[in-house]
């Protein structure tokens, strides 16, 4: 049995090791495409340029930018949970738990990335200094994972809806938050623009529920779209504030920008411009996107 656990280790770091080198190759044929298309256009505005200006000199990344280098994942400390065998990093003096089948690296990995993508800097932020979610807020936490979000504001919050189908992430949500049960809400489900066995739309979720959302946030890997269409009803809400992701397709900043504008919504950009990286066969010109819109009423 431990010769048999060794060579399985080995075969794990040997994989891992073949993916990391084929991803920096993947990485720097990308970068030059960018670099190459650059030459014969011009960049279309100045976040673009600033981007550019940055990636000169250093490894191509989703976010192309300064702040990123103030986060390191060797920093963070992976705890496991003694009750439950998850394990966890100490978030703003919470717990916040992530998947059983993460070794330490991955958590480690996870967590940084999360801290980045939140750094008031960054093209993903959900919030800024005049876009915040305020006391007594309803969230509406559609593609939440592993629920950073809504733990890093859960006092505030009156009550948080937290959507998620994958159920390792739903063990570790339930975990997360056990300490305010009370006042969240894990529905186990996608959400979407029908309504089945595994999908719903938030305007049916909503239709006998005694909470009215204030906040909703939207981060569903290029679902968004599908996500607005089922809240045709909620949409309408006269005090609502949404934060919608817009970089997994390259057309939903433009879309989504002039479908708020019609619904009556005040929206911001968030700073800067991000590479969607999860997919590069996708990532066609002009590359870089806008990561996030922040609107309200």
């Amino acid at each position: 049995m431990k010769a048999a656990s060794f060579i399985h280790t080995i075969q794990y770091k040997l994989n891992c090791e073949l993916n990391n080198i084929k991803r920096k190759k993947a990485l720097s044929r990308k970068k030059n495409d960018i670099f190459s298309y650059f030459k014969k256009n011009t960049p279309q505005n100045k976040e673009i340029e600033e981007a550019l200006n940055y990636l000169k000199d250093s490894p191509l990344h989703t976010f192309c930018a300064p702040f990123r280098e103030a986060y390191n994942w060797k920093d963070i400390n992976v705890l496991i949970d003694a009750s439950n065998g998850l394990p966890y990093v100490m978030h703003q003096g919470k717990k916040l738990y992530f998947v059983r089948s993460f070794n330490d690296r991955t958590v480690k990995y996870s967590y940084n990335g999360l801290r980045t993508e939140q750094d008031p800097d960054s093209p993903h932020c959900y919030l800024s200094d005049n876009f915040t979610v305020q006391q007594d807020d309803v969230l509406l936490d559609v593609g939440s994972a592993e629920g950073i979000f809504a733990l890093t504001h859960i006092e505030k919050l009156k009550h948080v809806v937290l959507f998620e189908r994958n159920a390792e992430w739903v063990e570790a949500l339930e975990a997360t938050f056990a300490p305010w049960k009370e006042k969240v809400t894990i529905i186990r489900k996608y959400v979407s623009d029908c309504d089945d066995t595994e999908n719903i739309t938030i305007d049916s979720f909503l239709a006998d529920k005694p909470y009215v959302p204030t906040f909703i946030k939207i981060d569903v890997e290029g679902a968004e779209k599908r996500v607005l269409n089922g809240m045709q009803k909620t949409i309408q809400l006269p005090e609502l504030k949404i934060a919608l992701c817009t970089y997994h397709q390259q057309k939903d900043f433009v879309e989504f920008s002039h479908y708020l504008t019609e619904a009556g919504f005040k929206w911001n950009a968030s700073k800067g411009v991000m590479l969607f990286l999860n997919d590069m066969e996708s990532l066609q010109t002009p590359f870089f996107r806008k990561g996030l819109i922040r609107a309200n009423k």
